[in-house]
C-alpha cells in the first residue's frame, strides 16, 4: 500500500450519529462527520448498511448507562466486511452487546457508516433476509434466545408466560418458543397479531388468567420484560418448580412474598444483555441464521430511517413503536 493511500485511509471521514450530551434524542444526538474507525489486531471494518434502534440506545443517550461522551451509539448491525482479509465482501449481521458504551473495552457503535469489530463477533447474514430485515433481528432476538433457550431451557410442550409480550423482545421470545414446541401466553395491554393466548394486563388478574389457561397448573416458565407491578403476579403465576427470567424492571425495588419462591421451589434469575460476550452472541446469531433461512422464524415489521433522521427514529422508539422495529440506514 502506498504512503498516499494509507494517509487517505487514516484521514477518511464518515457520517455518524453521536451522543454529545445526555438527554432526550433531539438534544442529545448529533449527526456529523467522524473519523472512520481503524481496525486493530484481530478486527475487521464493516460497512453498516442497516442498524436498529433499541430501548437500550435510548437509555444510553439519556445518560443512564454512564457512557463517556461523545460516543457513537448502536449495537445491532447488518453490513459488509470491507477490510482486507479472508472475510472481505462477506455479508454479516449481529449485535455487539456492549457497543457504543464503555463496558470492558470502549467501542464506538453501529449508528455510523462504518464500525470496527473483532472478527470473532461476526456471523454470516441469512441469505433470505435483506439488510434492513437482518438489522431488525438484533438485540431483541439475542436477548430472547439467551433467556428462553440458554437460561431457562424451554422444552417442547411447556407453557411460557411473557409479560410485555407485544414488545420486540416479547415477540421474539414467543416466536422462538413456538419453534421449540412450547406454548406462549402473551400478557400486555396490546394484543399482537397471530396470538392465541392473550391476557390484557390492564383489565385482568394475571395469576387467575394464567391458571385458567393452564387448567389450574400455572405456567412452566415466565419471561418478564416489564417488571414493576407485574413482577409479583408473574412470580405467582408459575407452577411448582417453575422458572422465571427478567430482563428489565421499571422500578428499582419491588415487593413480593419470598415464600412464593421458597415454598414452590421457583428458579428466578435475570439477564443483563450488555455483559454478553460478543463471540457468544455471534454463535447465537449463527443458530438464528439457519432458522431464518429455513423460514422457521421471520423478521419483525420494520420502519426505515436515513441516518440524518436518527433523532426522529429514537423518539419513535421512546414514544412506543407498537411492535415495529426502527432501523437506521447509514448508506445514502
Amino acid at each position: 500500500m502506498s504512503t498516499d493511500t494509507q494517509h487517505s485511509r487514516d484521514n477518511a471521514q464518515m457520517n455518524a450519529v453521536v451522543i454529545q450530551a445526555s438527554g432526550l434524542p433531539a438534544q442529545s444526538l448529533a449527526y456529523r462527520p467522524e473519523p472512520v474507525p481503524r481496525p486493530g489486531p484481530g478486527e475487521v471494518l464493516v460497512e453498516v448498511h442497516a442498524a436498529a434502534v433499541n430501548p437500550l440506545d435510548l437509555a444510553n443517550a439519556a445518560g443512564f448507562l454512564g457512557t463517556p461522551l461523545p460516543m457513537i451509539p448502536g449495537g445491532d448491525f447488518a453490513g459488509i466486511v470491507v477490510s482486507d482479509g479472508d472475510r472481505t465482501g462477506q455479508e454479516v449481521w449481529g449485535c455487539g452487546p456492549s457497543l457504543g458504551m464503555a463496558i470492558g473495552v470502549e467501542r464506538p457503535g453501529t449508528h455510523a457508516r462504518f464500525v470496527a469489530l473483532p472478527e470473532t463477533w461476526l456471523s454470516r447474514k441469512p441469505e433470505r433476509l435483506t439488510m434492513i430485515e437482518a438489522a431488525a433481528v438484533g438485540r431483541s432476538y439475542l436477548t430472547a434466545w439467551q433467556t428462553v433457550i440458554n437460561v431457562m431451557e424451554v422444552m417442547p410442550g411447556e407453557t411460557i408466560l411473557i409479560t410485555g409480550g407485544s414488545g420486540m423482545v416479547g415477540q421474539a421470545a414467543a416466536a422462538i418458543a413456538r419453534w421449540r414446541g412450547a406454548e406462549p401466553i402473551i400478557a400486555d395491554v396490546r394484543k399482537p397479531d397471530g396470538v392465541d393466548h392473550f391476557i390484557d394486563t390492564s383489565s385482568s388478574d394475571l395469576r387467575e388468567a394464567v391458571l385458567e389457561l393452564t387448567d389450574g397448573r400455572g405456567a412452566d416458565l415466565a419471561l418478564d420484560t416489564r417488571g414493576g407491578a407485574l413482577f409479583e403476579p408473574t412470580l405467582r403465576s408459575l407452577r411448582f418448580e417453575g422458572r422465571m427470567a427478567g430482563i428489565f424492571n421499571a422500578e428499582p425495588r419491588v415487593e413480593f412474598d419470598l415464600s412464593e419462591v421458597y415454598n414452590r421451589q421457583l428458579h428466578v434469575t435475570g439477564l443483563a444483555s450488555v455483559f454478553l460476550d460478543g463471540a457468544d452472541a455471534a454463535r447465537i446469531f449463527d443458530q438464528l441464521r439457519v432458522l431464518f433461512d429455513r423460514g422457521l422464524l421471520v423478521p419483525p415489521a420494520v420502519a426505515a430511517w436515513p441516518l440524518e433522521k436518527s433523532a426522529e427514529a429514537y423518539e419513535t422508539v421512546r414514544a412506543g413503536s407498537a411492535g415495529i422495529k426502527q432501523v437506521l440506514l447509514p448508506i445514502p
